[in-house]
């Protein structure tokens, strides 16, 4: 149908350049805006296919999924996404990689290595096994007694560092995050608020939000 529907626009394309030559009227100098209204204006092949292509180029819609989250272990994650199966829900797991602060108590670089391991032979003679010494880096020779994820615990260990003599002090450092994700296309079963209540109780912190599916 669709053939002749063209073959037809070239005849009558063909016909209206025959006229407009015999007239003396070239195409490009013909306005459309001056046809008299009820008149039927001439579809050129060009603009039909020009129409068709940017249907076709038109952008889809991006599907959407539902996701629960967000789950500090893979552990947990594994168990929700069980639970969602007994829902009839097929959730995909999505692992989000981010950062967060640190707080890192330290004893500063020492100038040599030297220096670092005399340092290192009081902190064993005050009965302190918990450090390591940095080898490369922009703290090298520094010695570590530890890295938290809060403040009060760098601060507790800081204190008890102070208690046996010991100068360090606390720098802050971007400590690797990942939080894990369930996500199901919305098309499938969804969600019931009761059944998300039940997640809540056993996984603090969990929601569900939509996001652009990427299953």
């Amino acid at each position: 149908m669709l053939k002749w529907f063209v073959y037809s626009l070239v005849l009558i394309n063909i016909g209206f350049f025959a006229w407009s030559s015999r007239s003396g009227i070239p195409l490009e100098k013909i306005n459309h805006n001056d046809i008299p209204d009820g008149s039927v204006r001439l579809l050129l092949l060009k603009e039909h296919l020009n129409d068709s292509t940017a249907a076709n180029n038109t952008p889809q819609d991006t599907a959407t999924c539902f996701s629960v989250g967000p789950l500090t272990r893979k552990q947990e994650a594994i168990a929700v996404q069980k639970k969602l199966k007994k829902w009839n829900i097929k959730a995909k797991r999505r692992v989000v990689k981010t950062s967060t602060d640190g707080f890192w108590v330290i004893i500063p670089a020492a100038k040599s290595r030297k220096l670092a391991n005399r340092q290192i032979k009081k902190l064993k003679e005050l009965g302190i096994r918990d450090y390591f010494l940095v080898a490369t880096g922009s703290q090298k020779n520094a010695i570590s007694l530890g890295v938290f994820s809060k403040s009060s615990s760098a601060r507790r260990r800081l204190k008890q560092m102070k208690q046996k003599g010991v100068k360090a002090q606390i720098t802050s450092v971007d400590l690797p995050k990942r939080s894990y994700w369930l996500d199901w296309p919305t098309s499938e079963a969804a969600l019931t608020a009761k059944r998300l209540a039940k997640l809540q109780k056993s996984f603090k912190g969990v929601g569900k939000v939509s996001v652009k599916c990427s299953l």
